[in-house]
């Protein structure tokens, strides 16, 4: 069996559930060029092809080279991955990914019909990553038999180990993402501000990421700004933290989330992030709050500042529960489960 995946941009999390399935299976991966804003060191097996989508490089003919019995595609963003679909005959089974979910937008209502018959034509199978989504699969025409859910998932193995070391939820708030406006890093910044002039002075927040950003990040003696740490540094900075805090304005899923669970860390999500459907519990593991919205985020960080370290490490344990729900192992399953079925 050739699977090959016409993909975004590489992420780890990724490439750990493909060295499992390479273990199975042959694995080709077609993907655009590393993000210059999270310049990850990544860890491939050396069983899998990597062949980074560029300009000097003719898709149809690395498609035919390959010559793949099913091939995963990152959503429609990608024309050119979309033209050398098209091209394919039905001998090859297609699965389209995505994580954009249905919100019932005009713009999403109005553009239905001709994304329904492109996706008709292209694609028999669809592997996304939840609920919101799997809704927009069945908008688009795939039979809910064909509709698979946990196409993102974290290392979970390797986040658990901290939650197995972790021994204090000291009174530090951390946040991991890019440095970008619709992350929601200003509100959650001058909120947090606004809570340690409030009597909250013995609380820290650690911010880990950079993006476009980063030269406007408001500096304050309680708020820690590490710039992008690489998953395999982060160990320290999750254990010396005691909440995740994820305020986006826009986040259709968020595998950082799942990371955050498995590691053990109550959790501070917007409405607007899509994997809290599996791994936020609302009062159990963490509160959500409307995005955008800085006197909630507020609230909801002033509910976890209040909390005993007691009750957080209650909050902690849950969070891990529901992060096995999803792992790179079930990831594998479902793969081998839609290509040979």
């Amino acid at each position: 069996m050739k699977i090959l995946f016409l993909y975004s941009e590489l992420a780890q999390y990724f490439l750990d559930c493909v060295n499992i399935l390479v273990e199975k299976t042959e694995v080709t991966v077609i993907h655009w060029p590393v993000n210059k804003e999270a310049p990850f060191k990544f860890k491939v097996d050396k069983r899998v092809k990597l062949l980074e989508k560029t300009e000097n490089i003719n898709l149809m003919d690395k498609i035919s080279e390959v010559s793949p019995d099913a091939i995963f595609v990152a959503g429609w963003i990608d024309k050119e991955y979309i033209k050398a679909i098209g091209m394919l005959g039905d001998q090859v089974k297609r699965i389209i990914s995505f994580d954009t979910s249905w919100k019932g937008s005009l713009k999403q209502r109005v553009g239905l019909i001709p994304l329904k018959i492109f996706v008709g034509r292209h694609f028999n199978y669809a592997f996304i990553s939840g609920e919101m989504q799997a809704d927009y699969a069945q908008k688009l025409g795939i039979p809910g038999i064909n509709i698979y859910k946990g196409f993102y998932t974290a290392a979970v193995n390797q986040f658990e180990q901290v939650f197995k070391k972790r021994q204090e939820y000291p009174k530090t708030i951390l946040f991991v993402a890019r440095y970008v406006k619709h992350k929601g890093i200003f509100e959650l910044w001058e909120a947090f501000i606004e809570l340690t002039n409030e009597g909250f002075s013995d609380w820290k927040l650690v911010c880990a990421g950079t993006g476009d950003q980063w030269e406007n990040r408001i500096e304050h003696p309680n708020i820690e700004h590490l710039g992008f740490v690489q998953p395999s540094e982060m160990e320290p900075m999750l254990l010396n933290a005691s909440v995740y805090v994820l305020p986006s304005h826009v986040e259709p899923w968020g595998v950082s989330v799942h990371e955050m669970a498995a590691a053990g860390l109550p959790m501070i999500l917007s409405h607007e992030v899509g994997s809290a459907e599996k791994f936020l519990v609302e009062g159990e593991n963490g509160f959500s709050f409307p995005a955008k919205n800085k006197e909630a985020l507020k609230e909801a960080l002033l509910k976890m500042m209040r909390k005993p370290p007691e009750e957080l490490a209650e909050m902690g344990s849950k969070s891990n529960q529901l992060a096995q729900s999803i792992t790179p192992q079930k990831w594998v399953e479902t793969v081998m489960k839609i290509v040979e079925y």
